[in-house]
């Protein structure tokens, strides 16, 4: 089969894929009251998830159509526009870390600050659902369209690839590779976990709120109804973006201080949420192998040197190179891509770089 029929059917995979994400709402029959926000649409109860199966009373989730009210808000439209944009440099080979600051500083912005102003511009851009709701509540409460619509987005992309969501549109990765820039400017040495031991961390704290979340061994009454809760909530650091303060010193503390923590160990790890705790980093990283494009190496012309392995601040070089059947995240940095001085790797389709 030619490349650009490989294209052209991944191209029709996503959106049959993407597409078809509304129908999943007409699992449940739904009805939606007048007038309500986002966040009083997300925060009205659960839904027809597996939590039910503790006494929980099923509320209705939202109808089909808001699917693609949902999917059409400024928040998402934006992220594809900007994802868009960045595939566009990477292809090209115009996307540097000179150019990939303005993209980061714009998505941290957007998607994390802007909702905080209180501004009318910026109200479209409320962090409601964050990716980790989007990807862990539906388990708990049922489907709901704007988590769907924030799983299509970040499937859509991660399809597309190299990982454009985590990349280039997530706030809380967005912020980690600007720290991590920073250290390298005041030359602060970090250290590299190996991937292996990153991933059973990240499996692990998965597989735990299966066990604990799942089956609401932790959960809250509320009414005299038990409801399950996510493990996730006490590490979720994009709910550290949101400044309203909490009631009480402890609550304060479990809302801001994942978001703390992994702003702290940003300047040591690279990326240290991202590969080990996010559960859209877990599964972007399966989505990512499938991905249209990727980096890619010219595999008859390099002599193996390992010196883009070595400046790469991720572990997926060294298995890309060894056309390794899974990579671990590939965060499309550019630094490996610039790092080859013969020019032997770069962002494409991995079947063109046969010769």
């Amino acid at each position: 089969m030619s490349n650009k029929k490989i294209y052209l059917a991944a191209c029709l995979m996503i959106m049959v894929i993407i597409l078809g994400l509304p129908s999943l709402a007409l699992i449940q029959q739904s009805s939606l009251e007048e007038g309500q926000s986002p966040e009083q649409q997300l925060r009205q109860g659960p839904g027809q998830g597996l939590g039910q199966r503790f006494g929980q009373q099923a509320s209705q989730p939202l109808p089909t159509q808001n699917f693609f009210n949902f999917l059409f808000s400024p928040k998402l439209i934006t992220m594809l526009i900007i994802a868009a944009v960045a595939l566009f440099l990477l292809l090209t080979g115009k996307m540097d870390n000179r150019t990939r600051i303005p993209f980061l500083v714009i998505a941290t912005f957007l998607y994390g600050v802007s909702a905080n102003l209180g501004l009318k511009f910026f109200s479209g851009f409320s962090m409601h659902p964050s990716p980790i709701c989007a990807f862990t509540k539906p388990l708990l409460y049922g489907l709901r369209a704007p988590m769907l619509a924030t799983l299509a987005v970040i499937l859509f992309l991660s399809l597309v690839g190299p990982k454009l969501f985590c990349s280039y549109v997530c706030p809380v990765g967005a912020i980690q590779e600007l720290l991590a820039r920073l250290a390298d400017k005041l030359k602060i040495r970090r250290r590299r976990p190996s991937f292996r031991l990153s991933q059973t961390f990240r499996v692990s704290i998965f597989l735990a709120f299966i066990a604990l979340s799942w089956t609401a061994i932790i959960h809250t009454v509320n009414q005299g109804q038990t409801r399950a809760l996510s493990l996730y909530d006490y590490l979720n650091a994009f709910e550290g973006f949101k400044w309203n303060l909490q009631p009480t010193l402890l609550d304060n503390l479990f809302h801001f201080l994942p978001l703390l923590l992994t702003l702290g160990f940003a300047f040591f790890v690279y990326r240290p949420y991202c590969y080990f705790v996010c559960p859209v980093g877990l599964f972007t990283n399966i989505i990512e192998q499938m991905a249209v494009f990727r980096v890619v190496k010219k595999k008859d012309s390099c002599n193996d040197c390992q010196a883009c392995a070595a400046k790469a601040p991720c572990p997926a070089v060294a298995q890309i190179l060894k056309e390794a059947v899974m990579v671990p995240d590939c965060f499309a940095c550019t630094i490996c891509t610039k790092g080859c001085r013969r020019g032997l790797l770069r962002f494409g389709v991995k079947d063109k770089t046969k010769g």
